[in-house]
């Protein structure tokens, strides 16, 4: 049975439409910017990373430390240029971390929690372990170390109570730029202190 002009005209234009949309879907010029979460395959030294088959993707300057195996959101501009904007917290959260800690502080041991941190999947970031400075004096202001990147970091600073030995409660802050500190530290050697505190991000 022969087909009318018209109707082959007309699946013509279902077919051009179909594949207009196609294009549409995976050209920026036409649907506008996107974002995707992708894993890192490799860090280059021109401050990008290939993520997912995609190369030479532009670190935002908050993106300071990647690493190969990073789940991280990825934009697109509309003009085709990506961008890695920052990692991304796996659905469980990142898991427990151990910070380098800053002289003279070493972990406390005798079976005591070390220092570790860790970020969950809402913003928050949890610090917790049994620090001390063995025979050594600090005083005043004193830096335990600093968190990894600004992922970390809290928006303002963030300040707890802690207890060292003898009972006695000291302060513990968490500055915007990752530094975590005890302050108003009596002259003196800390045999132990605690952290233990959970903070937003966002």
């Amino acid at each position: 049975m022969t087909r009318s002009a018209q109707g082959v005209h007309r699946d013509l234009a279902a077919a051009v439409g179909r594949k207009a949309v196609r294009d549409g879907q995976s050209t920026p010029t036409v649907r506008g910017s996107d974002w995707k979460l992708a894993t890192v395959t490799a860090v280059n030294g021109d401050g990008t990373v290939d993520a997912d088959g995609i190369e030479d993707i532009r670190r935002q300057a908050t993106y300071g430390a990647p690493l190969v195996g990073d789940l991280i959101r990825i934009t697109q501009s509309s003009t085709g240029n990506w961008m890695a904007v920052c990692p991304a917290v796996p659905a469980a959260g990142d898991a427990w971390l151990a910070p380098s800690l800053t002289s003279p502080w070493a972990n406390f041991g005798g079976g005591f929690q070390g220092a570790r941190y860790r970020r969950y999947p809402d913003g928050d970031v949890s610090i917790e372990g049994v620090v001390g400075t063995g025979a050594t004096s600090v005083s005043g202001t004193s830096a335990v170390f600093t968190l990894p990147s600004s992922d970390y970091f809290p928006l303002a600073t963030q300040m707890f109570g802690t207890v060292m030995n003898g009972n006695v409660i000291r302060q513990l802050t968490i500055n915007n730029l990752g530094q975590v500190r005890f302050v108003n530290l009596p002259a003196g050697a800390v045999t132990f202190i605690n952290i233990n505190c959970r903070f937003s991000t966002l």
